[in-house]
């Protein structure tokens, strides 16, 4: 997570970066779309050079401000980074399947959530909320690490898979996907962590500039989007607005399955020999119930656009054909993704928001009853017990000692009144107590 210092505004243009520049995409890309899709359309022998550059970019910065102190942390809990890692791969992956049977219009916003289903977790955003939700970061990194690495071999088979079960003869070229994928992931990670190990310069630079390159980072997949929509407004134009609202519906629905069934695995794992700590289940419901829209985007960007799997009527031989070699409108498939990514950052919010407040309020009740042992210290001087007790005495006393942690953990429960206001005729009783416990 970026902390900024300074003014506020200067912080809740930081903090809300992602939200605000989605906003300045989708209206600039719907009023004005020609350089976006420009950009989007440019090509060099097949491969689409600004948005290779714009992921290129993301994990470069990724990998110079990687901690690999963080990394060695993590895997203490590997067990629990395998399971991050086989939920997120395959387990929501293959949930693609569900939604690429769903009913929608047009059948490019199901291929979208179908595939976003497939890609690894989020690169940023889900790090950030386990921290604010004081979470496992370290294990939180890890996952998005390994997911990411693993995810440019196993997404586009299980992509692939999932869209052949849907599309007849859908031509999509997995070994392909997974070099463009290695291009724009693999190779800028490893030279952006190799430049931060063996160059100096490299180390202080990141550390320094962490707000900018952070904001660096967030405007690339600003740009991914812009881009994106740009090429698909006159599609997405067309469509009506209830088909559009069923869309965003989905995205919204796909992003709570996926949390409640990271909750419900959390849940149960321990049952079965696995036990997480809580910063560690905090780590694995965030991850697994997120996904990475730069990964998503270069993969819809390479896969095959042209008719989809809808059926049509030709007007002169009656006949029904089916679109069996693409995806359709590719800029359609990736609105829900676009929606997706956006509410899951909102909807997470609220959950890690949650977990800190149930923690700050768990701290500030071990604060207060602190203060209240000390108060009760301050006492002793005029306690009568100052005599040295008898070993009968001794006994007694810690029983008393032991009576008083028990109304101590019952107040902490219900939180009741302050110890020393609630019951001042059990003061003797309590003086000899902490008298005990100072001998």
């Amino acid at each position: 997570m970026v902390e900024v210092q300074g003014n506020p505004i200067k912080r809740f243009v930081v903090k809300q970066f992602l939200p605000l520049g989605f906003l300045v995409a989708v209206v600039f890309a719907m009023i004005y779309p020609v350089p976006g899709d420009a950009m989007y359309q440019f090509k060099v022998n097949g491969w689409k050079l600004v948005t290779t550059i714009n992921m290129a970019l993301i994990f470069f910065i990724f990998g110079i401000t990687l901690e690999t102190s963080e990394l060695k942390e993590a895997m203490k809990g590997y067990k629990v980074l395998l399971l991050g890692i086989f939920t997120i791969l395959f387990i929501t992956g293959l949930s693609g399947f569900i939604f690429i049977n769903m009913d929608f219009k047009p059948m490019e916003f199901g291929y979208g959530l179908a595939i976003f289903a497939c890609v690894p977790t989020s690169l940023s955003s889900g790090v950030a909320l386990v921290i604010q939700g004081y979470g496992n970061a370290a294990l939180a990194l890890l996952m998005t690490v390994s997911t990411n690495i693993l995810g440019i071999f196993i997404s586009p088979i299980v992509v692939k898979m999932i869209l052949s079960s849907a599309i007849k003869d859908i031509k999509v070229n997995a070994v392909d996907l997974v070099v463009k994928l290695g291009v724009s992931i693999i190779i800028p990670l490893i030279v952006g962590k190799g430049v931060r190990e063996l160059w100096a310069p490299a180390l202080k630079f990141a550390k320094k500039y962490k707000v900018p390159l952070y904001l660096v980072n967030q405007f690339q997949i600003v740009m991914i989007v812009w881009q994106t929509l740009s090429h698909s407004r006159h599609e997405l134009l067309k469509q009506k607005f209830y088909d559009v609202l069923f869309a965003i519906m989905g995205a919204i629905g796909q992003h709570f399955f996926f949390l409640l069934l990271a909750i419900f695995i959390a849940w149960i794992v321990p049952f079965i020999g696995l036990r997480m700590q809580d910063g560690e289940r905090k780590a694995y419901i965030i991850m697994c119930a997120q996904k990475s829209l730069p990964t998503a985007a270069v993969i819809i960007s390479y896969l095959p656009s042209g008719p989809t799997g809808d059926h049509t009527v030709d007007a002169e031989t009656d006949e029904v054909a089916t679109g069996s070699e693409g995806l359709g409108d590719l800029g359609l498939v990736a609105i829900p993704c676009i929606v997706f990514y956006v509410m899951q950052v909102f909807i997470d919010a609220f959950l890690a928001n949650g977990w800190a407040s149930k923690y700050e309020k768990a701290e500030k009740l071990q604060d207060k009853y602190a203060d209240q042992l000390k108060a009760l210290e301050s006492l002793e001087p005029d306690a009568p017990s100052l005599i040295a007790p008898s070993a009968a005495d001794i006994s007694a006393d810690k029983s008393a000692a032991a009576g008083l942690q028990l109304q101590v953990q019952a107040v902490e429960v219900s939180d009741m009144a302050p110890l020393l206001g609630s019951a001042p005729e059990q003061s003797d009783s309590v003086t000899v107590s902490s008298n005990t416990q100072r001998q």
